[in-house]
């Protein structure tokens, strides 16, 4: 007989005995054990002991609306420090950001923009806003990447006194550093999906 061929009860009699992490890998085996330990009976005894979940000395709920895991989840996380009052950084849903972090600078593209974002040295957090911000590509900037004096975006060059500015369609632009938009555009025969720099490059 297979596990998930047991009775209910007998699953939650073996489930019980779990900690919180087995459950969550348990939940990723199958839908049927997905939806089974879902259920807020098989979390209530992980629940009393953990802080703040609504499960009262008495066995009480307080906050039957909400599902038990995620009161477990969020407990945890709050006892482990991992609770977040705040969204790090804000980008459109819809576009896969292209991201490298230089020293303290995390350099990320969002559309036709690549923001340049400080990292506190403490707290090793982002800054809510860009301090810099490259702009005036024509579509997505779909990669770039970083020498010791140049930003590289969809094949062309970027940084210093002019900068060559790429972007995932056909033109490039040509980018003043001071200025901070394309001063020229160069047309490319296709787009440009890949950027890599020659170990040479300084």
């Amino acid at each position: 007989m297979l596990l998930f061929q047991f009775p209910e009860e007998v699953l939650h009699c073996i489930f019980c005995h779990l900690d919180y992490k087995s459950l969550g890998r348990l939940c990723q085996v199958c839908k049927a054990f997905n939806e089974f330990v879902n259920r807020d009976a098989v979390w209530r005894k992980i629940a009393r002991g953990l802080l703040n979940t609504g499960i009262t000395w008495n066995g009480t709920d307080i906050y039957p609306h909400i599902p038990l895991k995620e009161r477990v989840k969020t407990a945890q996380n709050w006892g482990n420090g991992a609770c977040k009052r705040f969204i790090p950084l804000k980008w459109k849903t819809k576009l896969l950001p292209w991201l490298q972090l230089d020293g303290d600078v995390l350099f990320l593209s969002q559309a036709t923009n690549i923001g340049l974002y400080r990292l506190h040295r403490d707290s090793r957090r982002l800054q809510q806003t860009a301090f810099k911000i490259y702009s005036g590509h024509k579509g997505d900037v779909c990669c770039f990447a970083l020498t010791d004096s140049h930003l590289i975006s969809g094949g062309s060059i970027v940084h210093v006194p002019y900068k060559f500015v790429g972007s995932q369609t056909l033109p490039n632009c040509v980018c003043a550093l001071k200025l901070r938009f394309p001063r020229s555009t160069i047309c490319m025969a296709d787009r440009v999906w890949s950027v890599a720099v020659s170990p040479t490059v300084r």
